[in-house]
């Protein structure tokens, strides 16, 4: 697989990046250790994760499946969203939780606005901090992270003279090879604006339906930036509006012969085609699916390893794919 660097973090990683958000969430143990180990053969070499993820304790299934391997891959995790202590009886019943989403999809939002009230946001003191990088490099088995984003931090947190001290003693020690925000996509032009100098990596929403962070790297000083998108399918009704906007551009009259040709078929590689390649064709330099599934994690590193479309017309796609979206 194509690898890039991180902007000029000196971090270097294949462009299709693992995310970690469903591993002990919304997977159960057995499921996320398949798709982990088909991302690892797939040639996928970064893995990105949180404290807050899969109630706390998706970085420690990480961090035993890449036991052996840490050498060849690069870890992000994040701080600032602390995880409840669960208490037996909701670890237990996370398995029944994951059988009623799947069976009954009415269910989700409500089943999800309860998993937020386990969370408690805006956690940016020193001590926070420190707690949450040791729990991350225990749980992780690992004496770096390659990574360490600030998870959703309000503009404020980055002027807390004490807190970047701390984050910058982090790298300087060695336990964090480079620092990052991971923030909201309408946040991100302010975020960078204001951050200390060391602040080099940053993640954010991108998908079809909001190009904006694109937009904001191309309007900023961003140069040497590491630029990471995630969630590039939108989430929730994102797949069933790209399938929409695929079959609009596929019939459009104003589609050149070549494009028309190559999207005869709307199917799940020509999805993956165009989100992922409209992305990657930006100074964005790497894109971080949820992949749980494995005919998800093939049709994906497929279609980055083998695009259809030429550079060109992925630039006509996102083009009128903006347009689209606005009408």
């Amino acid at each position: 697989m194509e690898s890039r660097e991180i902007g000029d973090t000196g971090l270097r990683a294949s462009v299709l990046g693992f995310g970690c958000s469903g591993i002990l969430g919304r997977v159960g143990r057995r499921d996320s250790l398949r798709a982990l180990g088909l991302a690892y053969d797939l040639g996928i070499t970064f893995y990105d994760t949180a404290r807050s993820y899969g109630y706390g304790e998706s970085e420690a299934l990480l961090g035993g499946f890449l036991s052996g391997r840490r050498d060849r891959v690069l870890i992000s995790t994040k701080f600032g969203i602390v995880p409840a202590r669960q208490q037996f009886w909701k670890r237990a019943a996370k398995p029944i939780v994951r059988a009623v989403m799947a069976a009954m999809p009415k269910a989700r939002r409500l089943i999800r606005n309860q998993v937020a009230a386990q969370f408690s946001k805006g956690q940016f003191t020193v001590d926070v901090f420190r707690s949450s990088l040791e729990e991350s490099l225990r749980k992780l088995k690992t004496d770096y992270v390659d990574i360490l984003f600030m998870h959703m931090p309000p503009a404020a947190a980055l002027g807390d003279h004490d807190l970047m001290r701390e984050l910058e003693k982090a790298k300087e020690s060695g336990k964090v090879r480079v620092l990052g925000v991971s923030t909201d996509a309408h946040l991100l032009k302010e975020v960078i604006a204001v951050r200390p100098a060391f602040i080099s990596a940053f993640q954010f929403p991108c998908n079809i339906f909001d190009l904006s962070a694109q937009d904001s790297v191309n309007t900023v000083d961003g140069k040497g930036l590491g630029l990471l998108a995630n969630h590039p399918f939108g989430g929730g009704q994102g797949v069933a509006r790209t399938w929409e906007l695929l079959r609009k551009l596929a019939a459009s009259a104003e589609a050149p012969n070549e494009v028309r040709r190559k999207m005869a078929v709307v199917d799940e590689r020509l999805l993956a085609e165009v989100v992922l390649n409209v992305i990657l064709n930006s100074k964005i330099n790497l894109v971080i699916p949820a992949m749980m599934k494995a005919r998800h994690l093939r049709t994906n590193v497929d279609a980055v390893m083998n695009p259809l479309f030429s550079e060109l017309e992925m630039q006509w796609l996102r083009r009128n794919l903006v347009r689209f979206v606005g009408e």
